[in-house]
């Protein structure tokens, strides 16, 4: 009876690697049972030369039978090895295992945490994650652990810094300082929209960039305000190793000088690489994609060394700054001692590859299902049928991007299939196509931080993990979204009122760009 009784008590806790492997089979049932009833939507593709709709019907492929199963067990390894974020998280870690164990990024934080409040450096915490989305993987593999070891040095819980860059990279990467990538691929695909009205009509590339610059700022302080309020309560005090850094200790003259002397010679190497993407000087723009037209594109194409190497880029000049560093104050003092450094976190990837090997196979397998297409083109059609026109308009396409962001994640798939349907209806209601990409990106950016469908969810419970001091536990799946509910709730009334204020006052959304055609 007593056993009885405490098994009750004891709540099961799944690892969540296992949970992965239930959900893909979960998501391989439904994707039979969508065959079976012949579910099907279907969802517009502009022309963009004649500027006709054409319709593609998406159709749910089943994959619990054996052509499923085929593709499940001949796909495995390319399932894997082509997961987003595990090359880059290596070559991430690599660079954050020698800043730590050189003991640059220790005596930094502690020298930066001196000078400024824990409120602010949450905020810049926040701040960075944002303007680092427009890199990606450089946010998720180098900032969030540089977050973890700031806030370690800080004595408070590195979770909390984990979760404030996540927030930041996730939540903010619909907003940011500068026009990047994102802004490229929505200008692309809204001009081929707005044919359908109007051949004449050329969407600004800079058409959105005070609602970013705006928002930016905002999602930084409500991040902050989250992570302050909620966050570091709900996490408690943490339990620091010996061998972990804590606010105790000071940094000794010594250090100070290393520091310093590292930081010059990093800002020399940063000065080259900076002169490497300009265009036009002697010798320079190596590392762009000169086969675009946009500088933009330049920079964030396919063929750009720099934003395809960004993560090799930041690790290296990390690599760098703590090798400068340890030579000065003798942490590092022959080839072995940064050999072991680039090794330090990787010990802990062992777990994180199993779970990223569960991972894998549901994403791919969910993408290859149609399930996430099948909602969004559905919704995309439920859209298209409202007839809807003004601030209902601008409401219901917040809400239906929000919720179709939580099955396809990525912003350019969904606005590939909604831009044909979106686009239209907002300029027969007399507002830009640019402030159809304003509302957009509100809906985009609110949700996506508790989706396990998002491939980079598995980066934040990997990290959570490294940092649990409960040995004969583990961080859940429903633990990591536990943590982003309160962001989520925060950023989705923050979008729909910065939404809503732009429309009601009806100030400029960019440079030549407004809400109202």
């Amino acid at each position: 009876m007593k056993n009885c009784q405490e098994m009750k008590k004891k709540k099961v806790r799944l690892h969540p690697a296992l949970v992965f492997l239930i959900l893909t089979l979960a998501v391989m049932i439904l994707s039979s049972l969508g065959s079976i009833f012949n579910l099907e939507s279907s969802y517009y593709v502009v022309n963009e030369v004649t500027g006709d709709l054409t319709t593609q019907t998406v159709n749910i492929h089943n994959l619990f039978n054996r052509t499923g199963l085929q593709y499940l067990i001949s796909n495995m390894l390319n399932n894997f090895i082509s997961f987003a974020p595990l090359g880059n998280l290596i070559i991430g870690l690599l660079g954050v295992g020698v800043g730590y164990k050189s003991g640059f990024l220790n005596s930094l934080f502690k020298v930066i945490g001196e000078k400024l409040p824990r409120k602010v450096l949450t905020f810049l915490v926040v701040l960075l994650g944002v303007i680092f989305s427009m890199f990606y993987e450089v946010g998720y593999v180098i900032l969030i652990p540089l977050a973890a070891i700031l806030f370690m040095n800080l004595g408070r819980h590195p979770s909390a810094g984990i979760c404030a860059a996540f927030t930041g990279i996730t939540f903010g990467y619909g907003s940011n300082v500068v026009v990047n990538r994102l802004d490229s691929m929505l200008t692309t695909y809204s001009n081929k929209a707005a044919l359908i009205l109007d051949s004449s009509y050329n969407v600004n590339l800079y058409g959105n960039i005070i609602f970013t610059i705006v928002s930016t700022i905002l999602v930084a302080y409500v991040g902050m305000v989250v992570t302050e309020r909620f966050i570091i309560p709900k996490l408690g005090k943490y339990s620091f190793d010996e061998e972990e850094p804590s606010q105790l200790g000071e940094v000794s003259k010594k250090e100070r000088k290393g520091i310093a002397i590292s930081l010059l010679a990093t800002l020399i190497i940063g000065i080259l690489l900076v002169y490497c993407i300009i265009k036009g000087l002697p010798f320079s723009g190596l590392f762009l994609d000169l086969s675009q037209s946009k500088y933009v594109d330049m920079l964030f194409g396919e063929g750009s060394y720099f934003y395809q190497g960004s993560v090799t880029i930041f690790s290296f000049l990390l690599i760098f700054s703590s090798l400068i560093y340890g030579m000065r104050v003798k942490t590092i003092n022959n080839n072995r001692d940064l050999v072991e450094g680039m090794s330090y976190y990787l010990k802990d990837v062992a777990s994180l590859l199993v779970l990223i090997f569960f991972a894998s196979q549901f994403c791919m397998i969910f993408k290859e299902t149609n399930i996430g297409l099948f909602v969004v083109a559905s919704l995309s059609e439920l859209l298209n049928g409202m007839q809807l026109s003004g601030l209902a308009l601008v409401v219901i396409t917040f809400l239906i991007v929000a919720l179709s962001t939580f099955f396809v994640p990525m912003a350019s798939t969904k606005w590939a299939m909604l831009s044909p349907v979106i686009v239209p209806m907002f300029m027969q209601s007399s507002m830009t196509p640019e402030f159809a990409e304003v509302v957009f990106r509100a809906g985009d950016s609110c949700i996506k931080g508790i989706t396990p469908v998002y491939s980079y969810f598995v980066i934040l419970i990997g990290f959570l993990h490294i940092y649990n001091k409960r040995k004969n536990d583990v961080i859940t799946i429903t633990d990591a979204m536990s943590l982003m509910v309160p962001y989520t709730i925060a950023f989705v009334i923050l979008y729909f009122v910065i939404m809503l204020a732009f429309y009601i006052i009806g100030i400029p959304i960019g440079f030549g760009s407004n809400v109202m055609l």
